[in-house]
């Protein structure tokens, strides 16, 4: 018996520990790369740790880097890459661009140098020094080689892949061409770019408020990706932080006045620009009346106080200190109130009170 309790609380005990340990992977996923107002931060499943579903590195510079490529830009459908004209960049370089949750996909065409035959190629040359200009050789040691092309028959439909461009026998890889179908009639060409594919392994969990994508990889394997519907915003996976309703409106002054926010949303905000801009004024008005009228006010007592002491000082008569006047009078009696004391006490009583 005692054994039999002994047993299960080990197993207890190590299945608690690897739930831990699991749980602690999962959530050691560091999504910050740099510091300070220039770092960078991406959604899930994107991070810079071992922890993160599809994990990629940052440069000392905090830069995004999948091998040593630099990131672009990260999307919800698509990681771009730079890939600038170089020479003597072996073509074992693009490996790590095939991962387990990415790939390059169909859209891009891959410049390959120092190739041993055209076979399996497009039957694209291209002289390197047409190329001086636009990929800025200068001091380049291969200028004389030519450049083979290399792209999908199934262009943007499907993946490149790595057995694939390794069976071409080319030995350098020089650059790539990545194909936008959205930009503009036909498509755009972006010039030393390419377009790397994402997934997550397995079926589809997504969030609430979200769809998935199905993602069917050339060799066969699956994934999926999820994105938030319009007026959610997050990552949209049920792992991740999923989908948040945007509380935030996005109308701008221009939509506003447009009456595109809303059908009465334009005469709600001119209605209240004027009664702010009529109670403004009126205060202002209100203000200035109070002050003039203060004003008006002290220039009149002082107009007085001034009348006074002239009169005061064209007098012939005496002036004697207030505590002799007090004394000869004994404190202002009636009986000893003699001439224009009492007046000019009175004068003085009501001059010192305004």
């Amino acid at each position: 018996m005692l054994r039999m309790i002994f047993t299960h609380t080990i197993v207890a005990i190590i299945c608690a520990i690897f739930i831990d340990a699991t749980t602690t992977r999962a959530d050691n996923c560091n999504q910050s790369c740099g510091f300070g107002k220039s770092a960078i931060r991406v959604k899930y499943p994107f991070g810079f740790s071992p922890g993160c579903q599809i994990p990629l590195n940052c440069s000392k510079s905090g830069g995004m880097q999948i091998g040593e490529f630099l990131v672009q830009n990260v999307t919800s459908d698509s990681i771009i890459i730079n890939v600038p004209g170089k020479c003597n960049r072996t073509t074992e370089t693009i490996e790590p661009l095939f991962d387990r949750s990415y790939a390059l996909t169909g859209n891009n065409s891959l410049l390959l140098q120092n190739c041993s035959s055209q076979a399996g190629l497009n039957g694209c040359v291209i002289q390197t020094r047409m190329l001086e200009n636009q990929f800025k050789l200068d001091g380049c040691d291969a200028k004389s080689d030519n450049i083979s092309c290399y792209s999908e028959e199934n262009g943007g439909a499907g993946w490149l892949s790595y057995k694939n461009v390794a069976s071409l026998k080319c030995r350098l890889l020089f650059s790539s061409i990545a194909v936008d179908p959205d930009k503009g009639l036909g498509g755009s060409l972006d010039f030393q770019t390419a377009e790397l594919g994402w997934w997550l392994e397995g079926r589809c969990n997504c969030s609430p408020n979200s769809n998935c994508t199905v993602v069917r990889h050339a060799d066969g394997r699956s994934g999926f990706r999820c994105r938030c519907k319009e007026g959610f915003d997050g990552d949209g996976f049920a792992d991740g932080q999923g989908c948040r309703k945007v509380s935030v409106s996005k109308c701008n002054a221009s939509k506003y006045m447009s009456g595109r926010c809303g059908g009465t949303t334009r005469v709600v905000v001119l209605v209240g620009g004027i009664i702010a801009g009529a109670s403004l004024v009126a205060g202002l008005a209100l203000f200035c009346y109070f002050i003039r009228r203060r004003s008006t006010s002290l220039k009149s007592r002082m107009s007085a106080r001034r009348l006074i002491c002239e009169a005061a000082g064209s007098s012939s008569v005496p002036f004697f200190p207030y505590k002799e006047i007090e004394r000869a009078t004994n404190c202002f009696s009636e009986d000893r109130k003699a001439g224009n004391w009492g007046l000019w006490y009175s004068l003085c009583r009501k001059t010192s009170q305004w």
